[in-house]
């Protein structure tokens, strides 16, 4: 199993140059990658261009990118010049957020969010691969040509979670990213239903990213409270809502990893025996020594880099 890390999900995810920095680190500490959430902050993908030309070998990608933020055409001419930069190394995670998210803050009508990705992952796939789309769908229609000279290819990740979602992301793009998301239910959901998806159509194994936050600590109290602060507000969410149920817990913050080196790296084995291809860690401090909290998981991650 291939460990990244993962930033933006809870707080603020730190100034553009800061996050620069933080996928400069990640691949000098030897991550396998680095993935950015989208938030309301700077523009990831715009950000993760910059990354790229200051590193060469880490992978980077979106966890992901709304859908409802671009029109699939812009979607996909920004990950198209993303991809140039990076020399082969972005992938493009995206996903149609959340009801109160879209119709809350964009105004916009959260309407069909299975068909909305459906015709979106076409009309970028088409884009992306052969340069040109002719697509006329129930809610997007394209009809343009690139004239790039050369077409990068591009993995498709889908914020799949639940079963048509995952069907689509078996069917149609590369794997799906998780989140709030535990073990039994990578185990016995999320990952035989994409698998079998993929199988039908004669795919190989998609791939799954399973983003968790954690935090190697020795108080665990103060850790899970710290976990509630930050991640507490996702269990409204009726996406992730519905992968607590799954899972058999009530709180998000019970989704954090927490506790010492030995105990955490369980946690993680039980990911990778779950069916994740690559877990992606938010790592969140605890105690009053906050950098060296951060400091002691990172030292930790680092040493499990290919060794799971």
């Amino acid at each position: 199993m291939k460990i990244g890390l993962f930033i933006g999900g809870a707080g603020s995810a730190g100034t553009l140059q800061g996050q620069i920095s933080q996928i400069v680190e990640a691949e000098k500490a030897g991550f396998d990658s680095l993935w950015a959430a989208h938030i309301m902050d700077i523009d990831v993908m715009t950000m993760l261009s910059m990354a790229a030309e200051q590193t060469t070998r880490i992978e980077i990608g979106t966890a992901v990118t709304p859908t409802f933020l671009r029109h699939p055409i812009a979607m996909a001419q920004q990950a198209l010049t993303v991809q140039k930069v990076a020399n082969g190394r972005f992938t493009l995670g995206l996903g149609v957020n959340h009801k109160p998210v879209v119709e809350g803050r964009l105004g916009m009508k959260f309407h069909r969010p299975w068909r909305h990705m459906f015709e979106y992952l076409n009309i970028v796939h088409s884009l992306t691969r052969e340069g040109k789309v002719d697509y006329e769908g129930e809610i997007f229609s394209a009809n343009t040509q690139f004239t790039m000279s050369s077409l990068p290819e591009i993995p498709v990740l889908l914020a799949a979670l639940g079963p048509r979602m995952l069907n689509t992301a078996g069917e149609l793009a590369d794997g799906t990213i998780t989140w709030m998301t535990g073990t039994e239910t990578l185990k016995r959901y999320i990952v035989p239903t994409i698998n079998d998806a993929a199988h039908k159509v004669g795919r190989e194994k998609p791939r799954v990213v399973a983003a968790v936050p954690l935090s190697i600590t020795d108080d665990r109290d103060s850790a899970f409270e710290q976990a509630d602060k930050y991640f507490g507000g996702y269990g409204q969410l009726p996406s992730y809502r519905a992968m607590l149920d799954r899972e058999g817990v009530e709180s998000s913050a019970e989704m954090a990893l927490i506790g010492n080196e030995k105990e955490v790296e369980v946690m993680l084995k039980g990911y990778s025996e779950a069916g994740a291809t690559d877990i992606a860690v938010q790592i969140f401090p605890t105690g009053r020594e906050a950098d060296s909290s951060l400091n002691r998981s990172m030292v930790f991650l680092s040493g499990l880099v290919g060794k799971l």
